[in-house]
């Protein structure tokens, strides 16, 4: 089992070190496949008495100017929000790996930052207000990654079965107002989860 970033995942079923990857890269090449797992919209999440809480618009322009939390470059989350904002640029406080460090940093009120549906588990709090964005361009694809070379062991077939079976659910229409946060499945974000296979399963 692994816990690493969608490239590190899809450079361990490359190598044989995993049977195969959940992750935010799309690879189709002689050597791997991919196929939709499911689709993950993107929220707003900022302290629950900032002025975005209530605001009627949530353009981008909207966001920039406040401290922004973002994630680190190398995370799925943050190459999709970087491409649907170009050529604009968020007010960028920090940079962190963890979403939970993006949590306690806006539950503090130190900033705001965008997030997608399957993270906002990790944002269950009373002083945080989620807020649904329905910017063009801005809906993550998840996929299921395994070299086409080689079959799966029977713990890790058994395991992408189940996965294919309890895809994450994720209410993907635009909300206005939200105020409190939604469990997302535990897939997603700047960290994806993995369960154990016969070798490893990158997540």
């Amino acid at each position: 089992m692994a816990d690493v970033l969608s490239e590190a995942c899809i450079g361990q079923v490359r190598s044989g070190q995993a049977d195969f990857a959940i992750a935010a890269i799309r690879v189709d090449t002689p050597e791997l496949r991919a196929e939709l797992f499911c689709t993950d919209q993107f929220h707003l999440v900022c302290p629950r008495d900032h002025p975005l809480a209530t605001a009627t618009s949530l353009r981008p322009r909207d966001l920039a100017s406040y401290p922004f939390i973002h994630l680190s470059r190398t995370s799925s989350v943050r190459q999709y929000l970087d491409a649907a904002v170009h050529p604009l640029q968020m007010r960028t406080l920090i940079e962190v790996d963890q979403l939970a460090t993006v949590m306690g940093m806006v539950r503090a009120g130190l900033g705001i930052s965008v997030v997608p549906s399957l993270t906002l588990f990790h944002f269950r709090d009373p002083e945080v207000a989620v807020r649904a964005l329905g910017w063009p361009g801005l809906t993550r694809r998840i996929y299921l990654v395994r070299r086409r070379d080689r079959s799966l062991s029977l713990a890790a077939d058994s395991l992408h079965r189940l996965l294919l079976l309890r895809k994450p659910q994720v209410d993907v229409a635009p909300a206005v107002g939200r105020r409190r946060s939604e469990a997302g499945a535990p897939v997603g974000g700047a960290k994806r989860h993995a369960t154990p296979a016969r070798r490893r399963l990158a997540g």
